[in-house]
C-alpha cells in the first residue's frame, strides 16, 4: 500500500494537498437535533432509527412517541433474543443450583441487554432503563443478589416511563435490593442499617438533605420486616417477627409505628421519599449529569425539579421538559460515551446483523467484553458507574475502543453468528473520488457530513489523495476498508454525543 504522503514536486515548486469537504448529497443526513437525541436519549445513529424519525413526523414526535413504547412496533430480533439466552428465565433457586456467583448469568444479562439496544425500535425506553439501572444500582455479580438480578432488571423496565415513585417502591422492596443491601439480614429491634442509609443518600433525598444518623436508623426501622426466602425459592417476604416497633421520624416523615406490620408504613415512607424536594433535586440533577453535561446547570436543575413535583413524580413530564430545554439542545457533543455506549453504538451504525449464538465465541455472547472494560452491570459499588466524561476518557479507554472499531469495522472479531456488512456495499455508486467517499461513510456511519479533518486522517491512514478514485476493485472498497470507517469511527464525532 502506498505510504501517506501530503504534498509533491511539480518542477521545482512544492505542491500541498488540499483537503477540503467534497459533499455527497444524494446521502441525507437528520438535523443536528434528530441527531443530538438520536445520540443522547437513544442508543446512537443508525439509518433504521432516522427512518423512524422520519416516518414519525421528525424528532420532537419521534421523541413524544418513544415515550409510550408500547405503541412502537418492536424489532422482530428482540423477539428472538429470549430464545437465545434461556438460562436467564430459570427460576432463582435453580440459577443458585447451578452457580454460587453468577458470573455466567451476568454476561448473559450484559450481552441480552446490548443486543437490545442495538436493534430495539423503542430507543428510549432501553435508554431510560440503563439510567435507572445506574441509580437504583444492584450488580449482577457475586453475593447473592444475582440470582434475581434479571427479574430486578424487567422491573426497572416496566416502571422506566411511569412514575419515580411507583419504580422506588418496586425497586427498594424487590428481593434483588433486599439482598444488595442486606436488608434480609435486619432482625427485631437490630435492623441492619446498610439498606436504610443508601435509600437516603444514594436513591432519593441525598446528603444535602440534611438528614442525620438518627434519621438513617430510623430509615432501617422502617424497611425492617423486609425478608428474602433465603436458599428457597428467593422471593420476598415480610415477616412481622422481624420488624422493628418504635416510632421513627425521617425528614418529616414521622409515624409511631407501633403496629407488628409496619409494611403500609413502609411504602407510606418510599413515597414520601419520593416525592420530597431533595429527591426531586437528585434525580433532576443526575439527569442533567446524564443528559447535558458533567456540571448540570443550576437554572436546568431547578426547573426539572418543579416539573417532577407537579407531574407527581412522572418521568415522561421530566424528559419532556429536558429535551425541549436551550441546555439540552446546545449541549451535543459534550457527553463522551461509555465503552458500552460505544460498542453499541458502533454496532449500530455499522449494520452488524447478530444472529442465534451456537457457541461461546458467537457474537452475541463475546460483545459483553469485546468494549475490553467492566462488562455492564458489573459495578463493585452501590453508587452506580460514573457518569462524568473524565471517568471515560484515559488513553487506555481510547485505545481500547479504538481496537474495538478496527475489529467490528474489519469483520475480524467477533466472526462466528454474525454477519457483517461487506465492504463493496458501502459504495454509493459504481466510482466515486475519496473525498466524496469520506462524506458518505460519514453521513451512512456518524449520521453527519464529514470535515477537512476527517478527510486528512482518512488520506493520512490509507496513503490516497482526496482525488482518488474507488470502485468495487479498489483496496479501500476491499480488505482496506476498514482504514477510513475506522478514521470516523475514532473521531470525537463518533466517540461523543
Amino acid at each position: 500500500m502506498p505510504m501517506p504522503t501530503t504534498a509533491r514536486r511539480v518542477g521545482d515548486r512544492r505542491r500541498r494537498t488540499r483537503y477540503a469537504v467534497n459533499p455527497f448529497r444524494a446521502t441525507k443526513v437528520p438535523s443536528p437535533y434528530g441527531l443530538h437525541l438520536m445520540n443522547r436519549m437513544g442508543c446512537g445513529f443508525s439509518v433504521r432509527t432516522w427512518e423512524q424519525m422520519r416516518t414519525a413526523g421528525g424528532p420532537s414526535a419521534w421523541f413524544e412517541q418513544q415515550l409510550n413504547p408500547d405503541t412502537v412496533p418492536e424489532h422482530p430480533k428482540v423477539g428472538y433474543l429470549d430464545r437465545w439466552f434461556p438460562e436467564l428465565f430459570e427460576t432463582p433457586a435453580v440459577k443458585f443450583t447451578k452457580s454460587k456467583v453468577g458470573y455466567g448469568y451476568a454476561d448473559q444479562l450484559s450481552s441480552w441487554t446490548m443486543l437490545r439496544r442495538i436493534y430495539s425500535h423503542r430507543q428510549v425506553q432501553e435508554t431510560m432503563v440503563d439510567f435507572w439501572s445506574n441509580h437504583l444500582h444492584v450488580t449482577a455479580v457475586g453475593g447473592t443478589a444475582w440470582v434475581q438480578r434479571f427479574h430486578y432488571d424487567q422491573t426497572i423496565r416496566q416502571h422506566a416511563l411511569g412514575r419515580f415513585e411507583d419504580l422506588l417502591v418496586a425497586c427498594t422492596l424487590h428481593p434483588s435490593m433486599l439482598l444488595y443491601l442486606d436488608n434480609f439480614r435486619s432482625v427485631k429491634d437490630a435492623p441492619n442499617e446498610n439498606h436504610g442509609r443508601e435509600l437516603l443518600e444514594l436513591h432519593t433525598v441525598g446528603r444535602a438533605s440534611g438528614y442525620t444518623e438518627q434519621m438513617v436508623k430510623d430509615s432501617a426501622v422502617i424497611l425492617s420486616g423486609y425478608r428474602v426466602d433465603f436458599r428457597g425459592t428467593w422471593e420476598m417476604r415480610y415477616n412481622p417477627r422481624q420488624h422493628t416497633q418504635r416510632p421513627v421520624q425521617v425528614l418529616g416523615f414521622t409515624h409511631p409505628n407501633a403496629d407488628a406490620d409496619g409494611s403500609a408504613m413502609t411504602v407510606d415512607y418510599l413515597r414520601y421519599l419520593a416525592r420530597h424536594p431533595a429527591t426531586a433535586r437528585t434525580i433532576a440533577t443526575k439527569l442533567v449529569t446524564r443528559f447535558v453535561g458533567d456540571y448540570p446547570p443550576a437554572a436546568l436543575v431547578d426547573r426539572l425539579s418543579q416539573v417532577y413535583l407537579a407531574a407527581g413524580t412522572d418521568i415522561r413530564a421530566v424528559l419532556r421538559a429536558l429535551v425541549s430545554s436551550p441546555e439540552f439542545q446546545q449541549s451535543a457533543g459534550q457527553k463522551i460515551r461509555t465503552p458500552v455506549d460505544d460498542l453499541v453504538a458502533t454496532a449500530r451504525a455499522l449494520q452488524v446483523r447478530a444472529s442465534r449464538p451456537t457457541g461461546g465465541r458467537a457474537f452475541a455472547h463475546r460483545i459483553t467484553h469485546q468494549h475490553r472494560s467492566l462488562p455492564l452491570y458489573q459495578w463493585p459499588r452501590p453508587d452506580g458507574a460514573p457518569e462524568r466524561n473524565a471517568d471515560w476518557a484515559s488513553a487506555a479507554r481510547m485505545l481500547s475502543s479504538f481496537r474495538m472499531h478496527w475489529d467490528l469495522a474489519s469483520g475480524s472479531s467477533p466472526e462466528r453468528d454474525v454477519r457483517y456488512r461487506k465492504p463493496q456495499r458501502w459504495l454509493p455508486r459504481k466510482s466515486i473520488r475519496l473525498d466524496r467517499y469520506v462524506d458518505h461513510l460519514s453521513r451512512s456511519l456518524l449520521g453527519r457530513r464529514s470535515t477537512k479533518t476527517m478527510l486528512k486522517a482518512v488520506c493520512q491512514a490509507t496513503g490516497y489523495k482526496p482525488d482518488e478514485k474507488i470502485d468495487r476493485k479498489h483496496e479501500l472498497a476491499r480488505g482496506q476498508f476498514v482504514r477510513v470507517a475506522a478514521v470516523l469511527l475514532d473521531s470525537p464525532q463518533h466517540m461523543s454525543r
